[in-house]
């Protein structure tokens, strides 16, 4: 993702200079361009592979649910871990949080949705589907 990130990026932002964008994001880019080619395609290779895998589940269910993150959410700026995130982008198949349960302090537990790649509507029908049954 990285890799991703400094190909895609990297002269974006040295154009802007060092205010354009965080420390964080300076620090992905420099990561990610230490990446190598072989390395780099290796990793879509996989990512493919990873993909195929996963979409023979939606051949069953309607999508994936796994929690957003590790916790609730973090009170201030911070997002949190993408922890359970990393692999739907990897693999670039669509994924929502909905913020379904609470935890300590009321604090919102994100649930996360994952539907099959080219069917963001059928994601977002169980999505609804979902929240109303959290409602009632």
């Amino acid at each position: 993702m990285a890799a991703d990130m400094a190909h895609n990026l990297s002269a974006v932002i040295a154009r802007g200079g060092a205010n354009a964008s965080s420390q964080q994001l300076r620090d992905c880019l420099a990561e990610g361009d230490k990446v190598s080619a072989v390395r780099y395609l290796a990793a879509r290779d996989n990512a493919r592979r990873y993909e195929a895998g996963i979409t023979e589940i939606f051949k069953e269910y309607d999508a994936i649910i796994t929690p957003a993150t590790t916790g609730v959410a973090p009170k201030g700026e911070a997002t949190g871990s993408p922890m359970f995130c990393t692999v739907w982008t990897l693999t670039g198949l669509p994924a929502l949080s909905l913020p379904l349960l609470s935890g300590e302090g009321g604090m919102p537990l994100g649930v996360q949705l994952i539907g099959e790649r080219g069917d963001d509507a059928r994601l977002l029908r169980t999505a609804n589907w979902l929240v109303n049954r959290f409602e009632n």
